[in-house]
């Protein structure tokens, strides 16, 4: 591992300015920002702000000191918010210098998830994948069907070929996360499936912890890339419904394939439509498959299809070809004849509708459902761990109890040591701010993280300038900012917080459109693009490292040891 001597070059530069109590300006743990391109930015605020005093950052800061100083321990820091955090790029980029530049170190990749199973956007710093068949629910919604965690989303399946895959490395251009120890948050309605974390093709199956709903997985070796597989109690079940699933695959690749050859013959092409299909059913519905979605998707088929029932269709077209003998014999008796498109599309709605039926028959038995509300890798490495969390649209009351009933439970695995706020976006972009009930909603959440740790410190990131959209490409400016900004500060006051003042140091009121045409802002003018959140990244690590080196500056200076005497030599003994 490189972790000592990168901690050990850093340590020289920040000893320098612990013992000359000099103002830190470069040293190794330093970091510049070239604000000279942006003249509509307040460089002077990019500063942590203590209304007060920094007495509540102190373990926070002895922490940091320890881990600088001697290499020892973990720093977790929990960043939560909305859309901005669970993009995770200004997180991301916070993240990087943490765990690249200063300390340098990273103790594990903190709380992740597979959000592409939840058709939502991964995080830009890892990759997700997944296969089979997921149902979402998420703290945002209006109606939560799942108890959810820390993150506030979860994913749950009933489908044999379910798993998913999280790349933790994917956009790191050297390996930065090699873990052998994995929590996996969830459970199974009824206890009859697990999940196992798969490793070089073998299944490693994880220790359940009850108390926790959760699964503990190990590794035989480091590992940055964690596919998960679930196991269901009954393996002839399983291997059933799975085998079912993937002829109904197959049987719909002919059958779309015979469609495809009977519409391309333009004699036949009006009556092989009207034959392959029951009434009123288009061609793209009749098929295993259902169009885009898959069968065991019923969501997406309710969506698709809600008027059609193709199972009764399929046995109204069963029944019609078993109670009319003639036109069965005739069927048998013209299928020698190639290019009659009636006959051979008949054939094929059967046998269709055949194996559709069985289907239906096996999917109807219960199947085993597991639910996951998240993945944190557990390392015994010092450094910092990094945890973002974010569900687009999130305000602050979606972290509540009620919604999130396992909140407390999963964030007792990180205890943050420092907690970043960023929510607070989507709790003003409203047409009347209610400041009081915004503050009372964040003493909620505040009083939910302290119950996990009494000693963690906070920062309150101030909501940045944004516009509203009053009609089409018609955006006017938010008044708003300047009434959160002030209830940002009350809070950060009243808990002892650091304030990072993003509205005010981004140019006040107006400034987004400065921001858009400056090319680091989208243009709904509420959220940034790429090059925007980097820099917004890289000056809040600027404050956050600033605000370090100032707790440094201050350390009483370490005195020089004293020389004992000189001994003299006792020359007596060898005087004759």
């Amino acid at each position: 591992m490189t972790r000592l001597p990168r901690i050990l070059c850093l340590v020289a530069g920040v000893l320098a300015t612990a013992l000359f109590a000099a103002p830190p300006v470069s040293t190794p743990a330093g970091y510049v920002v070239d604000f000279t391109k942006y003249d509509f930015i307040d460089s002077t605020l990019n500063i942590i702000q203590y209304p007060s005093g920094k007495d509540a950052f102190e373990p926070f800061f002895q922490k940091m000191d320890t881990l600088v100083f001697e290499n020892k321990g973990k720093i977790n820091i929990l960043h939560i918010g909305g859309s901005h955090i669970q993009a995770d790029v200004v997180s991301g980029r916070i993240r990087e210098h943490l765990v690249k530049e200063y300390p340098g170190s990273s103790a594990g990749r903190g709380f992740v998830f597979p959000y592409s199973a939840a058709r939502t956007n991964t995080p830009s710093s890892y990759g997700s994948q997944y296969k089979g068949v997921w149902d979402m629910s998420k703290n945002v919604l209006r109606e939560v069907r799942k108890p959810l965690g820390l993150l506030g989303i979860a994913v749950s399946t009933s489908d044999p070929r379910a798993e998913f895959t999280l790349l933790l490395d994917k956009y790191n251009s050297a390996p930065i996360y090699a873990e052998t120890k994995f929590r996996l948050f969830g459970y199974s309605d009824s206890n009859n499936v697990v999940p196992v974390l798969v490793v070089d093709s073998v299944d490693i199956k994880g220790v359940r912890d009850t108390a926790t709903q959760s699964y503990v997985f190990k590794s035989p070796r480091p590992i940055d890339t964690l596919h998960f597989e679930f196991r269901w109690a009954d393996k002839e079940l399983q291997a059933k419904v799975t085998q079912y699933l993937i002829d109904s695959l197959v049987q719909d690749s002919i059958y779309r394939a015979n469609l495809d050859t009977l519409s391309a013959d333009s004699t036949a092409d009006s009556t092989a439509k009207k034959n392959a299909l029951p009434e009123n059913q288009e061609a793209s519905a009749d098929s295993m498959y259902q169009g885009n979605c898959d069968i065991m998707d019923t969501t997406c088929l309710e969506k698709e299809e809600p008027k059609n029932d193709l199972l009764a269709a399929c046995r109204i077209f069963l029944d019609s070809t078993k109670a009319d003998t003639t036109a069965k014999d005739t069927i048998a008796a013209d299928s020698t004849r190639k290019n009659d498109s009636t006959v051979v599309a008949d054939t094929l709605q059967k046998a269709i509708c055949d194996s559709l039926i069985a289907l239906s028959e096996t999917l109807s038995i219960v199947r085993p459902r597991f639910t996951m509300t998240g993945v944190i890798s557990e390392s015994d490495y010092p450094g910092i761990v990094y945890t973002n969390v974010g569900i687009n649209g999130a305000r602050i009351a979606h972290y509540f109890e009620e919604v999130c009933p396992l909140f407390e439970k999963e964030l007792a695995f990180l205890k943050p040591d420092l907690v970043i706020f960023a929510i607070g976006i989507n709790d003003a972009n409203v047409e009347k701010f209610d400041d009081k009930t915004f503050r009372n909603n964040y003493d909620i959440l505040i009083e939910r993280i302290r119950r996990v740790n009494p000693n963690v410190a906070f920062i309150f990131e101030t909501n940045n300038d944004m516009y509203r959209k009053v009609r089409k490409r018609r955006y006017v400016q938010h008044p708003v900012g300047e009434q959160a900004r002030k209830a940002f500060f009350a809070l950060a006051e009243k808990h002892k917080a650091g304030v990072w003042d993003k509205f005010s140091l981004m140019g006040g009121l107006g400034s987004m459109a400065k921001w858009e045409k400056a090319s680091l802002a989208k243009k709904d003018k509420i959220h940034f693009n790429m090059a925007g959140y980097h820099l917004l990244g890289d000056m809040f690590y600027k404050a956050l490292i600033d605000s370090y080196q100032e707790h440094i500056a201050n350390l009483p200076a370490i005195k020089p040891a004293e020389k004992k005497p000189e001994e003299k030599p006792d020359t007596s003994k060898t005087k004759k």
